[in-house]
C-alpha cells in the first residue's frame, strides 16, 4: 500500500484554509516521526488536524479499482487505536481476510453460511485489538451498503499501544472491485519515534519497514541488494522513432549459481502532474505491451518471467513513444529483478540518464 504515491495534506496558513500537498512514496518518508502525541505524523500542526483521534491517513486511490487483491498496511510500534476503511459499490457482495504480523492461510472464498456468519458476527469497534492479540485469520464482508470497514477500535481502554511494529496483511477472497481506501491511526509520538528509528528498512528507493516485526528496539532483518549487479543502459533508437532502450544486467558467477532463474521488470512512471494524473501511476512493459500491476500476480506483468540467468543478460524494450513524447510528461524509466529466492531488487531509474 505504501508504494502507491500518498499525498499528505500540509497545515493551511495561518487564516486560512488553503490546503497544499506533499506527495511521497514509501512509509520512511511519509511518515517521518513529526508531531505530537495523538496528532498527525508525517507534518507539525501545533495542534491535532483530527481532534479526539488524530491521523496518519493512508493513500487513496479514488476510481482506481483493486480487485481480487493482497495488500498490506504497517502498523507502527507505539499504535493506539487504528481505523481502516475501503469503498464498493452499493448492493454488491465482497470478502477479505485479515491477519496482523502474517500472511493470512485462508485462500477461497467464504461459503454462503461464512459469509453470513461474518456479516451477523461483526465487531469492528473492537477488531484492531482482537487483530494484535488473536494470531488467527479475521473475516470482514461488505455489508452491500458502501463503506467497509476492515479495522477500527483501540488497542485497549487504557490507552495503551503496540510495542513493536507489524504488518498488517490483507487479502481479497471474493466480490467487488474495491477502490478509495482510508485509514487513520492514533499514536503515542515518543513511542512511535523510538520505534520509527529503530526499523530495518527495505532497499527499494521508496524503503519500506521489512516484512519482520520492527520493535521499539530495533529487529527484522531485509535481503541486502546484491552488490556486485550492474546494470548500464543505452539508448538504442534513433531521433524521431520510438524510444528502444538496451538494458545491460552484469553479475558475477557466483550470482548466477545462486539464481538459476531470474524474473525482470520493466516499469514507466508517469508523476502527479496538474493534466491526467493526480497521484503518480505506474505501467508495466512486458515484451507485448503495457500493462498495469494487479496484485498478487506481478510475474503477469514482468518483462521477462523465470528466464534462465547468466552472467550478462540484455534487454531491449521499445517504449512505443518518442523520447520527445515520454520527457514532455515527464515519464521516467525503471528496472528490477527478482533473485531464486524471492526477494525482488530495484536497480531504480535507468532513463533518463
Amino acid at each position: 500500500m505504501h508504494q502507491s504515491a500518498h499525498k499528505i495534506a500540509l497545515p493551511p496558513a495561518p487564516g486560512t484554509f488553503n490546503y497544499t500537498f506533499d506527495t511521497k512514496v514509501g512509509f520512511k518518508a511519509q511518515y517521518a516521526p513529526t508531531g505530537v502525541t495523538g496528532c498527525a505524523i508525517g507534518f507539525g500542526t501545533g495542534g491535532c488536524a483530527f481532534p479526539g483521534g488524530g491521523s496518519l491517513s493512508l493513500p487513496e486511490f479514488t476510481g482506481f479499482q483493486m480487485q481480487s487483491q493482497e495488500f498490506k498496511v504497517f502498523i507502527p510500534a507505539g499504535a493506539r487505536s487504528f481505523l481502516f476503511s475501503g469503498y464498493a459499490a452499493q448492493g454488491t457482495q465482497s470478502a477479505f481476510v485479515l491477519r496482523y504480523g502474517k500472511e493470512p492461510t485462508r485462500v477461497a472464498a467464504l461459503s454462503g453460511s461464512e459469509y453470513q456468519a461474518a456479516q451477523t458476527g461483526e465487531r469492528i469497534d473492537t477488531s484492531f485489538a482482537r487483530l494484535v492479540n488473536e494470531d488467527v485469520d479475521h473475516f470482514v464482508v461488505h455489508d452491500g451498503g458502501g463503506t467497509l470497514r476492515f479495522v477500527g477500535g483501540q488497542l485497549d481502554a487504557n490507552r495503551s499501544s503496540t510495542n513493536q511494529g507489524k504488518w498488517l496483511y490483507v487479502r481479497q477472497l471474493s466480490g467487488a472491485a474495491l477502490f478509495d481506501y482510508q485509514g487513520a491511526i492514533d499514536v503515542d509520538m515518543p513511542k512511535y519515534a523510538a520505534g520509527y528509528n529503530a526499523i530495518t528498512w527495505t532497499t527499494s528507493p521508496f524503503p519500506d519497514p521489512v516484512d519482520a516485526a520492527s520493535p521499539g528496539g530495533g529487529g527484522g532483518t531485509t535481503n541486502p541488494p546484491v552488490a556486485g549487479t550492474t546494470v548500464t543502459t543505452t539508448v538504442a533508437s534513433a531521433a524521431g522513432q520510438s524510444l528502444k532502450l538496451d538494458i545491460t544486467m552484469t553479475q558475477s558467477a557466483t550470482e548466477v549459481a545462486a539464481n538459476p532463474q531470474i524474473s525482470t521488470w520493466v516499469a514507466a512512471r508517469i508523476p502527479a502532474n496538474g493534466l491526467f494524473y493526480t497521484t503518480d501511476v505506474w505501467f508495466f512493459r512486458k515484451v507485448d505491451g503495457w500493462a498495469q500491476l494487479l496484485l498478487p500476480f506481478p510475474e503477469n506483468v514482468a518483462y521477462s518471467s523465470l528466464g534462465t540467468n547468466a552472467t550478462t543478460l540484455k534487454f531491449s524494450p521499445s517504449m512505443d513513444l518518442t523520447d520527445t513524447d515520454l520527457r514532455a510528461f515527464n515519464i521516467e524509466i525503471y528496472f528490477g529483478y527478482k533473485t531464486s529466492t524471492g526477494a525482488f531488487v530495484s536497480k531504480g531509474k535507468v532513463w533518463p540518464q
